[in-house]
């Protein structure tokens, strides 16, 4: 009898970690920065070839085979939830943010709206998604006035919730945050300080039938994302 493969969205242990779990760990130490390399990862026995690539066809780091996104649902900024896979049928830039971030989160919200603005006509085929990494400071408040900050407001579909609803995503894409449900100080402050939280700075971007093609590092240009959405968004 054959053995059984497992769910494509589920973690494993050993020989089968799963191919974005052994990529992104040798990439780890080269996410915030623009690296121009070529891998080949052995993760189960089977081969996945990771590169940056140099257009065509993809700006960003592509996964071959692709892995599929994990599906999740959560509230958004209106108090509306949403779910990943309700954005099928549209290329998706996912990325993972908090509101009082003092540095790479606002250029990441910023570098998403540029891109989408070069879209054009195809910006009906995308979406532009954040999920928080800060469950105690990202409040329905502070979203909005972060988006009217950096101009994404009805762009960015800001998704935002308690520890026990995050974890899962977070887990699923390997992004670390330093959030603690139990922090004294945090606990303690009015507001929270740029200092709590270190998160993964990534941008995952998701063809329309909710496979991950490629991803980006928080330094990525403008331009780029609007190449990879704009060629995933025609289906190819």
């Amino acid at each position: 009898m054959a053995r059984p493969t497992p769910a494509p969205d589920q973690p494993t242990s050993g020989r089968s970690a799963p191919p974005l779990l052994a990529m992104l760990e040798r990439w780890w130490p080269r996410l915030a920065f623009a690296a121009a390399a070529s891998l080949v990862l052995a993760a189960g026995g089977t081969w996945v070839y990771v590169r940056y690539a140099t257009r065509p066809p993809l700006a960003g780091t592509v996964l071959t085979p692709p892995i599929r996104a994990f599906d999740f649902r959560l509230p958004d900024q209106h108090g509306q939830m949403v779910a990943l896979s309700d954005f099928r049928g549209k290329a998706v830039a996912l990325t993972f943010l908090y509101t009082h971030c003092p540095d790479v989160c606002p250029l990441i919200a910023d570098k998403m709206g540029r891109a989408y603005r070069q879209l054009g006509d195809v910006a009906k085929r995308v979406a532009l998604v954040a999920v928080s990494v800060d469950p105690n400071g990202d409040t329905p408040e502070a979203v909005e006035q972060f988006l009217t900050v950096h101009r994404v407001a009805g762009l960015l579909t800001y998704l935002h919730g308690s520890f026990a609803q995050l974890r899962p995503v977070w887990a699923h894409y390997y992004v670390g945050s330093d959030a603690k449900e139990v922090n004294p100080e945090a606990v303690a402050a009015s507001r929270p300080t740029p200092q709590q939280v270190t998160h993964t700075a990534i941008v995952y971007v998701i063809d329309p039938t909710g496979e991950i093609r490629a991803f980006l590092p928080g330094n990525f240009d403008p331009g780029g994302l609007a190449t990879d959405l704009r060629i995933l968004a025609s289906g190819r």
